[in-house]
């Protein structure tokens, strides 16, 4: 099936379907306007959102300026087919999606740029599978993430995943995130990560022991930064297929220091007043908003009322969760908030998903 894109503005949709409506039906037409209006709005925002996005990436040096351009004029025209197609199935957003990356092939897709990708794609199965409110499909936009978060897997080569995570820990450097995080400790983890991308003569052997080496040598400072250090080391791990998730967890909670955790309801508070501030500086969508504080909240409910006996099902729980939160463009500081809440979770039930997390929290 090869997908036509036409396009007609958003504007132009509104008077087409104003003008289909006959005179006794105009309160159920007037409901069918607003939503048609209302999903116009989000996608109008997030084209918009995706837009300055590029723009950053742009001012950035991490892309030009005229693949910014070509991105976005191509996810803006996605996000004006889904208008158009608002009953597409999951086959039809994955051809939409492989369409697109295609007429991507002289722009290089790093982490930076493909995240950008998915926050359109994830517009899509947001508006979709909210489209019957009393029976939302989230397999929809679980699918679709699954498969195009496979598709980055084979597009990137190993050297592409390290180049990620060295300009993921210089962004970290660069802001600061984790104050009790030398500069010169940034610095030997970029090193060493620059080594192992550009000698390809080092055994594995070699490799799992500069990464237990590293991770003994600084993960001795707060949970928050030993996480982040795991998480460097971690990836490495993962990208060079060493098997060693085990021996550097292991580091990590012998250093790890129990700290005083919030209430069910707490919890529920702070996921509310966080997201609030992010829907009111308009970082985030009020669809964005509703995902988010949605998805938290009930699994945080879950938790409280389930029986600590159903470890299974809670991690089942969790890892739902996190599926459906993992294409949210957020802020990093953002990402290890929603990272916290799932591991004080976690811990309260007595299940283990630290690898879960390590992996979501950078999306590697």
């Amino acid at each position: 099936m090869n997908i036509k894109l036409k396009f007609i503005p958003v504007i132009l949709i509104a008077i087409l379907t104003s003008c289909q409506m006959n005179s006794g039906d105009q309160n159920e037409d007037s409901t069918s306007l607003k939503g048609v209006t209302q999903t116009a709005e989000i996608i109008s925002m997030n084209g918009k959102k995706i837009t300055d996005e590029l723009l950053k990436l742009q001012q950035e040096n991490l892309i030009s300026a005229k693949d910014a351009s070509q991105l976005s004029k191509r996810l803006n025209e996605d996000l004006d087919h889904y208008l158009l197609h608002q009953d597409i199935d999951t086959k039809g957003i994955e051809q939409l999606f492989l369409e697109s990356v295609k007429s991507f092939e002289n722009i290089k897709i790093n982490r930076s740029v493909f995240t950008i990708i998915q926050s359109a794609y994830h517009s899509i199965t947001s508006q979709r599978m909210m489209r019957d409110p009393a029976k939302i499909d989230m397999t929809i936009q679980l699918n679709t993430n699954n498969m195009m978060n496979q598709w980055f897997e084979n597009y990137q080569t190993d050297g592409d995943k390290l180049t990620d995570l060295i300009t993921q820990v210089q962004k970290e450097k660069r802001l600061a995130l984790d104050k009790d995080i030398t500069a010169a400790e940034y610095d030997e983890m970029i090193n060493t990560v620059n080594k192992i991308k550009n000698d390809s003569l080092i055994s594995k052997e070699q490799l799992k022991e500069m990464l237990i080496a590293g991770m003994r040598k600084h993960a001795n400072k707060s949970n928050n930064s030993n996480l982040a250090i795991l998480n460097v080391y971690g990836a490495i791990d993962r990208i060079k297929k060493l098997g060693i998730e085990k021996e550097l967890s292991a580091i990590y909670e012998k250093k790890w220091v129990k700290p005083k955790e919030p209430s069910y309801a707490e919890m529920k508070q702070q996921v509310t007043g966080r997201f609030t501030v992010l829907l009111n500086e308009e970082h985030i969508s009020q669809n964005e908003f509703s995902l988010l504080t949605n998805t938290l909240i009930n699994d945080i409910a879950y938790c409280e009322s389930a029986s600590i006996n159903d470890k299974g099902k809670i991690k089942d729980q969790l890892l739902k969760g996190l599926s459906i939160l993992k294409p949210m463009a957020l802020d990093t500081e953002d990402r290890e908030a929603v990272t916290d809440w799932y591991f004080m979770l976690s811990q309260k039930k007595g299940v283990d998903i630290k690898s879960e997390l390590n992996k979501w929290l950078y999306d590697l």
